[in-house]
């Protein structure tokens, strides 16, 4: 038995904000909507690029590689962003979230990143489907703080992931579709001021789709509306409700920024890297290499003018997303070389780094010089990049000069230090 949509979705630029920059799309196949992020930056642009590049995919999924084709189309979105990016680096920080579900008749094949949420309301019962990606549920789900403590958190908007950064991890969800299911996805404008208590109030006693999204949108409007809202619903029903139009709104629908997407996105094909876009290449270019000192000297500058970017990208991009793209080479707690995601600096006292790789490499075994980067943070080029740079600085060879010489094995062969010396490593 093939089930249908039936669908309803506004979205409202709100009380305080002067423009609107969340997006929305609704279709008999695909449902979708993003929340733009920076300001000045763009968000409206970045929400607009990746709602017209997926709408798409308003149609009958494929029969097989459904998730491969979302992954490539989401991924190309992210490449448009990107694109814009290099073109004019004054948007850089622009981003989105998004929260989208292609329906198959049966199945709702989701893709989730940032703080867009989508509910289901199911026998009565109602519950989050998806899991925001920002610092308070980070620090719920680490048992540092509760849900109800990350409601009234200063910080709750600061998000750990969005589309626009150069390497993004959108989570993927596959959900069976049941008739009498309602499906709400929505932008944070409505979740900041409506509670969840009241949101399932509306969508149980709501008669449709269209007076569930009315009821909703003016609730947060009563609720001073701080910021732009989005709402979208969806019913699945098992009879087929006829011809419905497709809905596009917020940013999307705006003129001005759907030509300045469609001059972008013919440029790239489906499933395709952009070989100019120098955020999505995973090769350095061997003349841009760079000796140790000025690794060193690099690193030192990188860190001076990460504490200003840090928290310019937190007002600006309207998060923390953008640390999660950002990698270096540091010390663990251990005292390893390793990886880290993130800067070496604190925002507000909290760290902003997360441990990605550790090597079994004690940073004592570096040269003095090298271990002085270290304590800095030495910068790297993307995850690859750093696991390069950790393989370089960590090699066993004698040969590495990154590393002090191997201490002598007693039978006075060779060059190596004496084993009695503090100058030296073991192996």
């Amino acid at each position: 038995m093939s089930l249908h949509l039936r669908y309803a979705a506004v979205s409202d630029r709100g009380v305080v904000r002067q423009g609107n920059q969340d997006s929305l799309y609704a279709g008999p196949h695909f449902i979708a909507v993003a929340d733009g992020m920076g300001g000045m930056a763009a968000g409206d642009l970045a929400s607009a690029i990746v709602i017209n590049t997926i709408a798409r995919l308003d149609e009958p999924p494929p029969a097989d590689s459904v998730a491969d084709e979302l992954a490539d189309t989401i991924a190309e979105a992210n490449r448009a962003i990107r694109r814009v990016v290099a073109d004019d680096p004054q948007k850089e920080g622009m981003g989105t979230t998004l929260t989208a579900m292609w329906f198959d008749g049966e199945w709702f094949n989701m893709v989730h990143i940032g703080d867009s949420r989508a509910y289901r309301m199911r026998d009565g019962g109602f519950e989050q489907i998806t899991v925001d990606d920002t610092y308070v549920q980070m620090l719920v789900d680490e048992g540092r703080i509760t849900a109800e403590e990350a409601e009234r958190h200063p910080q709750r908007s600061l998000l750990l992931r969005a589309l626009g950064a150069s390497e993004v991890e959108p989570a993927f969800q596959t959900l069976k579709g049941v008739p009498g299911d309602r499906v709400l996805l929505c932008s944070d404008g409505l979740t900041g001021p409506v509670s969840d208590a009241d949101i399932a109030l509306t969508l149980q006693g709501a008669e449709s789709p269209d007076e569930a999204v009315e009821s909703l949108v003016s609730q947060a409007l009563e609720a001073g509306a701080p910021d732009n809202v989005t709402v979208l619903i969806a019913d699945v029903v098992e009879d087929d409700p006829g011809e419905q139009a497709a809905i596009i709104g917020g940013a999307a629908a705006d003129a001005r920024l759907a030509e300045s997407d469609t001059a972008v996105l013919p440029t790239i094909k489906r499933g395709e890297q952009d070989d100019d876009d120098p955020a999505e290449d995973g090769e350095a270019d061997p003349a841009e290499e760079e000796t140790r000192t000025e690794r060193g000297r690099a690193g030192r500058v990188w860190r001076t003018v990460l504490g200003a970017t840090v928290i310019a990208a937190i007002a600006v991009a309207g998060g923390l997303w953008w640390l999660r793209a950002q990698y270096f080479i540091g010390v663990s707690e251990a005292g390893n070389i390793s990886v880290f995601r993130g800067v070496p600096v604190e925002v507000a006292g909290v760290q902003a780094a997360w441990l990605e790789v550790e090597s079994e490499r004690p940073a004592a075994d570096a040269v003095e010089e090298v271990r002085a980067e270290l304590d800095e943070g030495i910068g790297a080029d993307g995850l690859d990049g750093a696991q390069s740079d950790l393989a370089e600085l960590t090699d066993a060879s004698a040969a590495n000069d990154n590393l002090l010489p191997l201490c002598s094995s007693g039978d006075g062969q060779g060059d190596s230090v004496p084993a009695a010396s503090p100058d030296c490593r073991e192996d």
